[in-house]
């Protein structure tokens, strides 16, 4: 441990020198420190804040000092429980896309079943418009009976008219 003296702990503690000395005495006094080193510096910078809450002298020492041990236990239980929160979360993201990979296969299936009874389209891209397939064959029908023969007859003129072309074509 490196040793400070009252002056250098009075002005890296930013406390009146005789302040210090004062916080200082009632430390050794009380037994709760051996010898003014650095690790003291951050007692006697807590020790007005318990003063100023009409603590004795006496009674922020002994708070700043088991305060100093409790703040150090603290924050390797607050480590040591972050390091665990971060595990289960990484744990639970593999533990999400396992089971979004498990969930895939049942998901699509009723996709499908949705589509087949609603006539909908799913987000899967599989869609089946049974509604639309037979509004389109009874316009198709519709049309060819308004046309009567005369539609055929166009049909058969103009494959025939093709089916003699391939012939010519062939023949040279």
């Amino acid at each position: 441990m490196i040793t400070v003296t009252f002056k250098e702990l009075s002005e890296r503690s930013g406390i009146r020198y005789e302040t210090v000395r004062n916080y200082v005495k009632v430390l050794i006094e009380e037994g709760l420190i051996d010898e003014v080193s650095e690790e003291v510096v951050e007692i006697v910078k807590k020790m007005p804040d318990y003063t100023s809450q009409g603590l004795t002298v006496v009674e922020a020492a002994h708070r700043a000092v088991s305060g100093e041990q409790k703040d150090s236990r603290t924050s390797t239980e607050t480590l040591k429980l972050k390091e665990r929160i971060a595990c289960l979360e990484e744990e639970n993201k593999l533990l999400k896309a396992e089971l979004d990979k498990e969930r895939a296969p049942t998901k699509q299936l009723e996709e499908k079943i949705q589509s087949l009874e609603g006539g909908q389209t799913s987000s899967s891209g599989i869609a089946v418009y049974r509604e639309e397939a037979k509004t389109a064959a009874e316009a198709l029908k519709t049309a060819i009976k308004s046309a009567g023969s005369g539609f055929v007859q166009f049909l058969q003129w103009l494959f025939g008219a093709e089916a003699e072309k391939v012939e010519e074509k062939s023949e040279k």
